[in-house]
């Protein structure tokens, strides 16, 4: 028998694992895409042209991280009862 009030608390847990990972991942690119372009904002003034291009990695970067994360989340979301991931 399946306890499915355990299942349901333990996927909140992941949930919050996933919210996390991601949280850290969004902090630390986007730190060190600042820390870059901060740096090299007055030393490459050709920086200022290229910018959106640097812009648009980051986001498709960040949003490809987040379709991951989700995917990730209702994976074991699907699976958890196939594979006793809890017990």
């Amino acid at each position: 028998m399946v306890n499915k009030t355990k299942y349901h608390n333990d996927l909140k847990k992941d949930a919050g694992i996933i919210v996390l990972v991601l949280g850290l991942l969004f902090f630390s690119e986007t730190f060190v895409f600042y820390r870059i372009i901060s740096t090299l904002w007055d030393a490459v003034p050709e920086l200022r042209t290229i910018f959106p291009v640097y812009l648009l990695f980051l986001v498709l970067l960040l949003g490809i991280e987040t379709i991951g994360c989700i995917t990730v989340y209702k994976s074991i979301k699907e699976h958890m009862y196939d594979f006793n991931y809890y017990d």
